[in-house]
């Protein structure tokens, strides 16, 4: 029989424990540890928007310009970038569980300082831990329930993982309309904090290591601790572990350099960037913009609300979808979706009841772009590999995360200026929020395309 190559979908025996936990009815157990992600995700969700939420008020406070606000904006998906690239080679190489639980207390730490903030810069510092920590979480948290969840329910357990994230900005948006209307800016990350820490120990208590990286990875007591999970899962123990996947070399950031990985992840880096870049510039420069066209701070607060719900019902529908049909016609649906959206927002921005009435369907595009987004890249990767590889593509797309609301903010600011200062050069420009709007529509359509040429690597179910 030949070798296996590095990266080829490997037949795991009828026998082996990574088989039966897929094979098998769900049990309580893998449900708790889906749970915990879906928590987990829930609260990346609040903390990521809390700075949107409170971007109106923090620009009058403070007397903030377009572009400093979109500078603050960004800010948290620079340390987003940073922790995903950071923390993905920790989950693979050391365990999905220490790096979650590490991301947790970075997240509430820094909504802490947020909340103690009295100026710009203390605000831009606790954005930067908070981010670092949702940036580890992403690449990790999902992987998770994934590698938890059976054959059967793989892509709708992530994508009621990827939905939690809009349920915390539900949550967030009752939050600020609360806090703006009762007391200030500083409830929205004080409750942040919060609800990290509150998180934390329960984390600790119904988080089971991943038995992918259990057996994949094979650290040292990995018997012993593979077996305490198969006794948790009810499975029966193992006398000893099976063989380590073909091209494994005990190093994470050595086995990702292979040539067959290095492909595929710049293919992906491409792809994601570019989503990431219309998905964060909407995301976060919504809010404040129709709070700025309708004069009315609690009307952002509400449009990120309704935005909310869609995308719940994006993300699980997408997720459902993705099982039924196969990821790769479910993107290109949500991807040309969003675009035309997004386009259409930045056309309606002066008609708050044509805004609100849009905000659940640009929520479930959004929602469900990143269900098969996130599916397509972590089905891209052998699972010893797949938290690295998830965690090095987000970092990329993290960039375009960055650049959506930074480059946006500059953009819009040529309204006031007309001028666009970009990279040390200034050309004569004046933009309306419709033709900026546009223009980032045009990424979703350029990273649908790139997303479309990704490998699956997925092994089979039966041996």
């Amino acid at each position: 029989m030949a070798t296996p190559q590095p990266g080829a979908s490997v037949v795991l025996p009828a026998d082996d424990p990574r088989h039966v936990l897929g094979e098998r009815t769900m049990k309580l157990p893998q449900y708790l540890v889906v749970a915990v992600c879906v928590l987990v995700n829930m609260i990346d969700g609040y903390d990521i928007l809390a700075i949107s939420l409170a971007g109106s008020s923090l620009k009058a406070a403070w007397g903030l310009s377009d572009a400093q606000l979109g500078t603050l904006l960004a800010t948290h998906l620079a340390g987003m970038a940073l922790g995903a690239l950071a923390v993905s080679p920790v989950a693979d190489q050391w365990g999905r569980r220490p790096a979650i639980l590490t991301c947790l207390v970075l997240m509430s730490c820094g909504m802490m300082v947020c909340a103690l903030s009295g100026g710009y810069w203390p605000m831009v510092a606790g954005r930067l831990v908070t981010g670092l920590g949702i940036g580890g979480m992403t690449s990790t948290v999902g992987m998770l329930a994934l590698e938890y969840a059976s054959f059967r329910r793989r892509e709708f357990s992530g994508s009621v993982v990827a939905s939690a994230y809009p349920v915390g900005t539900i949550i967030g948006a009752f939050v600020a309309a609360s806090a703006l209307d009762n007391f200030d800016w500083r409830a929205i990350f004080w409750v942040g904090a919060a609800l990290s820490a509150l998180l934390l120990p329960l984390a600790i208590l119904l988080m089971t290591e991943s038995l992918d990286f259990l057996l994949n990875r094979q650290p040292k007591g990995a018997l012993v601790k593979a077996n305490g999970v198969l006794r948790r899962m009810g499975i029966a123990e193992l006398a000893e572990l099976p063989p380590k996947p073909p091209g494994s070399h005990g190093a994470v950031l050595r086995e990702i350099r292979q040539k067959v990985h290095v492909r595929e992840l710049l293919k992906l880096f491409l792809a994601h960037a570019l989503n990431m870049f219309g998905w964060y510039f909407i995301i976060q420069w919504a809010p404040p913009l129709i709070a700025e066209a309708s004069g009315d701070a609690v009307l952002g607060a509400r449009y990120s609300q309704y935005f909310s719900y869609g995308g719940i019902i994006g993300g699980l529908t997408a997720g459902y979808l993705c099982g039924r049909f196969g990821t790769r016609p479910i993107m290109w649906l949500t991807m040309l979706g969003m675009g035309g959206l997004i386009a259409l927002f930045g056309q309606a921005i002066g008609t708050p009841a044509t805004v609100l009435w849009l905000a659940p369907f640009i929520g479930a595009a959004l929602f469900g772009s990143s269900t098969t987004n996130w599916l397509t890249i972590a089905f891209a990767f052998p699972p010893q590999l797949r938290a690295t590889g998830v965690g090095f593509a987000t970092t990329a797309g993290r960039i375009g995360a960055v650049g959506g609301p930074y480059i946006g903010g500059l953009l819009l600011a040529t309204r006031d200026t007309g001028t666009l200062h970009l990279a040390g050069f200034s050309w004569p420009m004046t933009l309306t929020i419709g033709s900026v709007c546009a223009i980032v529509a045009v990424t979703s359509v350029l990273s649908a395309l790139t997303f479309n040429f990704a490998r699956r690597l997925e092994p089979p179910r039966k041996a």
